[in-house]
């Protein structure tokens, strides 16, 4: 099992004598376990820091090592825990390939996955859970999950400053089953999952008569964070904030 955000190893060794450390617990043969090392890290592009001190790596960096030692014994059951969990765009992206690759090379291996990032939960896992508090709220297919949503209408809306505008006030109004809102540069935006796409008249009048304007409208089809958002009342950084008041 591998969980982000861990801190294992030796700082006081190099990455590849960490990793060759824990191959020997894992009791792979010494060939084959630096071959390996050296493939792995080529994968996750840290082939250039083999040599560096743990100590000395970002917390990104480090989580990458501790991704390649999760696959050092190529297992055929592997537990993640938010893998990608302090990675930049670039380096999650690295690490999802390298899983992606794991999974598709062998079609017995089984990955079970935690994640908050929807994204990757879509781009990774066969099957879904949405879990909230202990609750499994749901459990099926990436698609079969928006497609329950297919029936919906979702917008993005683009506003000028909402003015005290919140989401409960949006979904007072007819057909409107979930309003999120989020604050960007200059203004907000919105995300409605509308019953019927008639309903989306209300709320421009809404926005209308708060002297909100709209400055982009995209309809978009169903994202497995829109049914999170669904099941759930809110999106998953909006849960997550509230989990750390």
């Amino acid at each position: 099992m591998v969980s982000g955000g861990e801190s294992s190893g030796y700082g006081l060794l190099t990455v590849r004598e960490n990793l060759w450390m824990f191959s020997q617990f894992y009791g792979m043969n010494s060939k084959v376990a630096n071959e390996r090392i050296v493939e792995l890290l080529k994968m996750v592009g840290l082939e250039d820091r083999i040599h560096t001190k743990s100590s000395d790596l970002s917390t990104g960096l480090r989580q990458k090592m501790n991704i390649v030692r999760g696959f050092l014994t190529d297992p055929e059951v592997l537990f993640l825990d938010e893998p990608t969990l302090g990675l930049d765009v670039g380096a999650s992206r690295d690490v999802r390939k390298l899983i992606r690759g794991w999974l598709d090379a062998d079609k017995n291996r089984t990955l079970l996955l935690t994640t908050h990032y929807m994204v990757e939960a879509e781009e990774l896992c066969d099957r879904v859970a949405i879990i909230n508090k202990g609750k499994v709220l749901a459990c099926d297919t990436p698609a079969n999950l928006k497609r329950k949503l297919q029936r919906d209408a979702i917008f993005e809306v683009e506003t000028s400053p909402v003015n005290g505008l919140s989401p409960s006030k949006l979904e007072e109004q007819p057909e409107v089953r979930k309003a999120a809102l989020t604050e960007i540069d200059g203004g907000a935006k919105l995300e409605l999952i509308l019953a019927e796409e008639s309903a989306l008249a209300n709320i421009i009048n809404v926005l209308t008569q708060k002297n909100i304007k709209v400055m982009r409208l995209t309809k978009r089809e169903p994202t497995l964070e829109d049914v999170f958002m669904d099941l759930v009342g809110a999106r998953m950084e909006d849960v997550e904030k509230g989990g750390e008041e």
